[in-house]
């Protein structure tokens, strides 16, 4: 429940001269949060998103410009830590190829510009699910003592996603100069998939950050099971025709994700339309859900935080 109390500076006397002074009259808005109950919640929840979007657009602007600034104003190269994980990443398996530590088939498609692609999508999902995870730890000291609507840390962290995201896929056009292949027409519908990947990895996020805030050695255990599930989602290798990395890969959500945007760009697998389609709506509902969940459950956070 929001109570609100309004305060009214009025007159000033000045007893120099026995004389008035009339002051613009401020209204300071005094708003005090507790913890809901019951459906109140939600429905509070889905006011609040309608009625504070114009304010929250413009504060997770300026989150997100400011944490950008500070994640890279002492560093030496600046800007370019965006893309050395993806690249570093790329060239590290490249080698292996090469000097056949391993034997990864990519089908017709040149195993540099396979792998790099792979590793953008990959940049997407798991940006995106970190960033969400941490919304609540990077604003822990605020978050009890100023009031401001909590969805723009959402948008602060999805856009941090995007930056990284993007900044990595343009150099998706020195890989193609470098390893030229045919482009079909539906190299156009890549970015849609970039989109689908990152809200799959936002919604994800988002369903285990009231945990995570609470407990932290559950995020910690995510984060470690992120390193391996690099290798159970078709990063730097093709999907399996069968056994059980065949079976395991397709209960992974991102699998179809990854393998249909990859193959809308440069070929080489058979693109997974139905389950593209029905993991990406499933993920725009869990981002929702996940939203309204976070904004209910925040108070109550906020309480067991500062207790």
């Amino acid at each position: 429940m929001t109570v609100q109390c309004d305060m009214v500076v009025g007159q000033i006397t000045n007893n120099q001269n026995m004389t008035h002074t009339h002051r613009p009259t401020a209204i300071l808005t005094e708003r005090v949060i507790t913890p809901h109950n019951g459906l109140d919640a939600f429905r509070d929840a889905l006011h609040s998103l309608v009625r504070d979007w114009p304010l929250t657009r413009a504060l997770a602007w300026r989150m997100f410009v400011r944490d950008t600034k500070a994640s890279y104003r002492q560093t030496f190269l600046g800007y370019v830590w965006l893309l050395l994980p993806a690249l570093a990443n790329t060239l590290v398996w490249v080698f292996l190829q090469n000097t056949s530590v391993v034997q990864i088939q990519a089908g017709d498609v040149p195993y540099p510009l396979f792998v790099f692609v792979g590793n953008v999508l990959w940049t997407a999902f798991n940006g995106a699910l970190v960033n969400a995870m941490g919304v609540i730890d990077e604003a822990k000291g605020t978050l009890s003592k100023v009031n401001f609507p909590h969805e723009a840390l959402i948008l602060s962290a999805c856009g941090k996603a995007i930056l990284n995201t993007l900044a990595t896929a343009i150099f998706i056009i020195p890989f193609l100069w470098l390893f030229p292949i045919r482009l079909q027409p539906t190299f156009l519908l890549f970015p849609v998939g970039i989109v689908a990947t990152t809200v799959c990895g936002m919604a994800l996020g988002l369903i285990v950050v009231p945990f995570t805030a609470l407990f932290t050695d559950l995020g910690r255990g995510i984060h470690l099971m992120l390193r391996f599930a690099f290798f159970l989602t078709p990063v730097i290798f093709t999907v399996p025709a069968s056994g059980w990395g065949h079976r395991i890969m397709m209960l992974n959500p991102a699998t179809s994700l990854f393998v249909t945007s990859r193959s809308w760009l440069i070929g080489g697998e058979s693109p997974m339309y139905t389950e593209f389609i029905f993991v990406s709506l499933a993920s725009v509902v869990l981002l929702f859900i996940g939203v309204i969940t976070l904004k209910v459950s925040l108070p109550h956070i906020i309480e067991r935080l500062s207790g």
